[in-house]
């Protein structure tokens, strides 16, 4: 059995996607719950996913005023996965790019600051899908600003020196994986976003990209 120093600390942060919401079984079946079935006893994953958070603090729910953020920071985490945005997006919280990159960045600096230096990853949010015949996105999301904030988020990963998954990428040919409403994956959208997490972190640790605790 791997010691308690051992195990690979791992903070899941986002909103209802992250958390699961409307996941049959979601404490099985969210993306970080799949996750943690996939990287076994060496990893403890947990999940810091709250509904309706955004990313900027003029949001009507900013992550960074949320409970959740505050105990994710508690974690210690040595490896940090953000998957905020959609939000953002979503009615008179979409304020324009400029104000979502500048409280981004200053979201994704925090977790780099932290004393046990986690290695950060920058998941864009997930594709958005019209359902049941309506003309547009449930709840009043806004999907040329979801596409404008993924390349965003690509951009702040590069400039911070952060990893990327892009899930808008992996998630924008399976409509079916968000029959719901479009918005919010089931158990098999999650089984994608957890399955992409998943083989970046592998392919991070075999090319000594992860952090040096993440490399264990």
């Amino acid at each position: 059995m791997q010691s308690q120093q051992a195990v690979i600390r791992t903070a899941c942060v986002g909103d209802s996607i992250t958390r699961g919401t409307f996941v049959w079984r979601r404490k099985r079946n969210s993306y970080p719950a799949q996750l943690q079935a996939l990287l076994g006893q060496g990893y403890r994953v947990s999940n810091f996913g709250v509904n309706g958070h955004a990313a900027q603090r003029a949001a009507d729910r900013p992550y960074r005023a949320s409970k959740a953020f505050t105990l994710s920071l508690e974690s210690a985490p040595h490896i940090v996965l953000i998957m905020l945005g959609t939000n953002d997006s979503r009615g008179q919280n979409w304020r324009g790019i400029e104000p979502f990159v500048n409280d981004y960045r200053t979201l994704v600096t925090r977790y780099l600051s932290l004393e046990c230096v986690p290695r950060v990853w920058l998941l864009t949010p997930p594709s958005l899908f019209r359902v049941r015949r309506n003309r547009d996105v449930m709840y009043g999301m806004n999907e040329p600003a979801v596409r404008q904030m993924c390349g965003a988020v690509r951009g702040l990963a590069v400039e911070l020196g952060c990893e990327l998954i892009d899930i808008h990428e992996v998630t924008r040919h399976h409509p079916e994986a968000f029959k719901f409403d479009g918005v919010h994956p089931g158990a098999k959208g999650a089984a994608l976003i957890a399955d992409a997490v998943y083989a970046a972190l592998g392919q991070a640790a075999r090319t000594g990209t992860a952090s040096g605790e993440a490399a264990l």
